[in-house]
C-alpha cells in the first residue's frame, strides 16, 4: 500500500514538473540525463508497488506510455515544446531499471 502510496506521489511530481510552463532557454545537455534518470527511479517505484513479472512489464510499458503522453502535452505548453529526444531518455531510463530488475529477479520471459 504504501508503495503504491509512493508511485503515486511521484507520478503527480513528474506531471506537476513536466507541464509547468518553461522560459524557453535551452538546457544543457544533462537534461537528457535528468530524463532518463528520472524515468528509470519511476520504473524502480513501479517494480516496488506491483512486484510481479507480469505486473510490472505493463506498468513499464504505461510510464512509456505516459511520458509520450507528457512531450505530446507540452507541445502545448508556454515555453515547452515536444522532444523526441527526451521521450527517447525517458525510454531508455525505463528500460535500463526494468532489464536490471529482470536480471536481479532471475525472471524469464515466456515464449
Amino acid at each position: 500500500m504504501l508503495n503504491s502510496l509512493v508511485l503515486i506521489v511521484y507520478l503527480l511530481l513528474v506531471t506537476v514538473a513536466s507541464l509547468r510552463p518553461g522560459d524557453g532557454a535551452p538546457l544543457a545537455l544533462w537534461d537528457k540525463g535528468l530524463h532518463f534518470g528520472t524515468y528509470a527511479v519511476f520504473a524502480l517505484l513501479a517494480y516496488r508497488a506491483l512486484h510481479e513479472q507480469y505486473r510490472f512489464f505493463w506498468g513499464c510499458v504505461a510510464i512509456i506510455l505516459y511520458g509520450g503522453l507528457i512531450e505530446v502535452l507540452q507541445s502545448y505548453i508556454p515555453g515547452r515544446q515536444l522532444s523526441g529526444h527526451d521521450f527517447l531518455a525517458n525510454t531508455l531510463g525505463v528500460v535500463v531499471s526494468a532489464f536490471f530488475v529482470w536480471r536481479w529477479r532471475g525472471w524469464r520471459m515466456h515464449s
